[in-house]
C-alpha cells in the first residue's frame, strides 16, 4: 500500500494555484482541480465525504487549521454536507457571485438529486464517478449511447419509466436523472438478492438488475469507494 500522503497526491495532482493565509468568513473559493477530496476534518486521516470538480465554488464558512503540511479551509453546504474541509492547495479565491448556488461555476453541476432508495451521499459517488457530475453530452459507449450526469442508455430510462421526454433531455438534467436511477433501483432492487446499499446500488448501475451478483462490477464498486462512498454511505 502507499503511504497516505502520496496516495493524497496521486489522486489530486500537482497543481500551482494555492490559497493560504487569511481571508473573510463567507469568502467564496473555488477548486482549481478535479479529484479533490474533502473531508469531515482537518487532515489526511480524517473520512473522504466527497470527490470535488475543478470549477466547483463554494462559501469558505471561517474555520482553519494546519495539519499534515496543509492549510485546510472549512467549506459549508458542499455536496449535502454541511461542513467539510479542503486544503487550501486546491482552492482560490473567486467572485461571490460564483458563490450563489451550492455548486457553480463552468460546467460545474446545478440543481439537487431526487429522492428515494439511494442516499444523496451514494448518488453523488456514482454521479461523480460516471461524469465529474456534469451533464455530458450523449456518446457511444459499449454499443450503446450513454448520457448526461449518470451515463444512463436507453434501456435504462425505459426501464425508469421514461422521464423527462428523451433520454437526452433526462440525463442532462440533474434532477430527472436521479430520479431515473432511483426508481430504476426501486423496481430491481428487490429481486436483486443483494443487500439494500450503495455497493449493491452502484454495481446495479453498472451491470443491470442482478449487477450486484456479477463479479464484473466489482471494479466499478472500487471506483466508487475511491469517490468516498462505502457498503453503507
Amino acid at each position: 500500500m502507499l503511504p497516505k500522503l502520496l496516495c493524497f497526491f496521486l489522486l489530486v495532482g500537482i497543481t500551482s494555484a494555492s490559497l493560504s493565509g487569511h481571508i473573510a468568513s463567507g469568502t467564496c473559493v473555488c477548486l482549481t482541480t478535479s479529484g479533490v477530496h474533502a473531508r469531515n476534518g482537518a487532515g489526511l486521516s480524517h473520512s473522504v465525504v466527497a470527490t470535488l470538480g475543478s470549477g466547483e465554488c463554494y462559501k469558505f464558512n471561517g474555520g482553519t487549521l494546519t495539519h499534515d503540511g496543509y492549510h485546510w479551509y472549512e467549506l459549508q453546504d458542499v455536496h449535502g454536507h454541511h461542513r467539510v474541509w479542503v486544503a487550501g492547495n486546491f482552492l482560490s479565491v473567486s467572485s461571490s457571485s460564483h458563490c450563489s448556488g451550492s455548486s457553480t461555476g463552468s460546467g460545474a453541476a446545478v440543481g439537487t438529486f431526487a429522492t428515494g432508495v439511494v442516499s444523496q451521499h451514494c448518488l453523488q459517488c456514482i454521479c461523480q464517478h460516471e461524469s465529474g457530475c456534469r451533464p455530458l453530452g450523449c456518446s457511444w459507449d459499449v454499443n450503446s449511447n450513454s448520457c448526461g450526469y449518470f451515463q444512463l442508455k436507453q434501456v435504462y430510462w425505459e426501464d425508469c419509466h421514461r422521464p423527462g421526454g428523451s433520454l437526452a433531455a433526462c440525463a442532462a438534467d440533474k434532477n430527472c436523472a436521479s430520479k431515473c436511477v432511483q426508481d430504476y433501483m426501486a423496481r430491481y432492487i428487490g429481486h436483486s438478492g443483494c443487500a439494500h446499499n450503495c455497493e449493491s446500488y452502484a454495481r446495479i448501475h453498472n451491470g443491470g438488475p442482478k449487477g450486484c451478483q456479477h463479479s464484473y462490477t466489482l471494479d466499478y464498486w472500487n471506483g466508487i469507494r475511491n469517490e468516498g462512498c462505502s457498503a453503507n454511505s
